[in-house]
């Protein structure tokens, strides 16, 4: 099989336990081998291609970090998984991407942006793409991060374009974030990318609706889907929902004590773009995708995906 192609942000995320910091101040000892900054790899569109790696389908990663002590830490981390990383750019000039997830009292992440405009993952180049590029890949992964800022957003346009004409399925996450908000032209990259798309994938509490400018999730995703591409609206606890034309399958979510909801959605879609390039049906792929994502918020971490075999002892365990 010809390998997955995830394109798009790869970060380092500082994970800041302000909460146990607080209790540490206080005299608080139990909080003290915890209030340490840990430092994580992370990127949506990277985490989604350790996903598909732990499940044993080939894949490779395009995006940019900085060559520096973190951009080192993330390249060794795909490799470490599998991923091939020979398009994964060091650059000389700009510091590695970092994303700062500060933790209340509850587990709770907010997410910090830094720098929150012109960072390395969004430093992507035309030229980083090979020219026989759609004879390598048996498909394209991407996401809205990479459309608020070029030159990332015109690179991955080009190729979603490239993939759809060559016959090469693009699966494209909405993935919003608060800075995209503030960018003229997100919307309008936005609705490019949906257009290129064979799969919408996204949050059926706010990314489908705004994509659609509708209220209604069902409502929202039927008017994605008028044009052929198949829409996938996850929920959380509630399961998720395709729809296509006029058909809708809903997979009800496996209930599992949550640790950290980080990654969840990046490892759903993993997980079913590896469930569909093995011959699964679109109702075993939603299933499949959300015992993938169940297994990862039941650890504290945002690459808690799961290899094949703890897939399929789930699987086996929740029939």
């Amino acid at each position: 099989m010809k390998p997955v192609l995830c394109l798009g942000d790869i970060c380092a995320d500082l994970i800041i336990p302000y909460a146990d910091a607080l209790k540490a101040k206080a005299g608080d000892p139990k909080s003290y081998l915890n209030a340490d900054v840990r430092p994580a790899e992370g990127g949506s569109a990277a985490n989604t291609a350790c996903a598909i790696a732990r499940l044993g389908l080939p894949v490779m990663f395009c995006g940019t970090c900085g060559n520096d002590a973190y951009g080192q830490m993330l390249k060794r981390g795909l490799e470490r998984e599998g991923v091939d990383a020979a398009l994964l750019r060091m650059d000389t000039d700009k510091p590695t991407q970092l994303v700062l997830l500060v933790l209340n009292e509850q587990g709770d992440r907010t997410a910090f942006a830094c720098p929150a405009h012109l960072g390395s993952q969004h430093a992507i180049l035309v030229s980083q793409i090979p020219d026989d590029i759609t004879e390598r890949i048996s498909w394209l992964h991407v996401n809205g991060m990479m459309l608020r800022e070029e030159p990332a957003a015109s690179t991955q346009l080009a190729l979603m374009r490239r993939c759809k004409a060559a016959g090469i399925p693009v699966s494209f996450d909405i993935n919003v974030r608060v800075e995209a908000l503030k960018s003229p032209t997100f919307f309008e990259n936005l609705h490019a990318a949906k257009d290129a798309a064979d799969y919408v994938l996204g949050s059926a509490i706010d990314e489908i609706p705004m994509l659609a400018n509708e209220h209604d999730a069902e409502l929202a995703a039927r008017k994605l889907s008028e044009h052929g591409a198949a829409v996938i609206t996850r929920s959380g606890d509630q399961g998720a929902d395709l729809y296509r034309k006029e058909e809708r399958l809903h997979s009800p979510a496996f209930p599992v004590a949550v640790a950290d909801t980080v990654g969840a959605g990046d490892t759903f879609d993993g997980a079913f773009i590896a469930a569909i390039l093995s011959g699964e049906s679109f109702a075993d792929a939603l299933k499949t995708a959300n015992a993938a994502a169940a297994i990862c918020v039941s650890k504290p971490s945002g690459r808690g995906s799961p290899t094949r075999a703890e897939l399929d002892t789930f699987l086996a365990e929740h029939m």
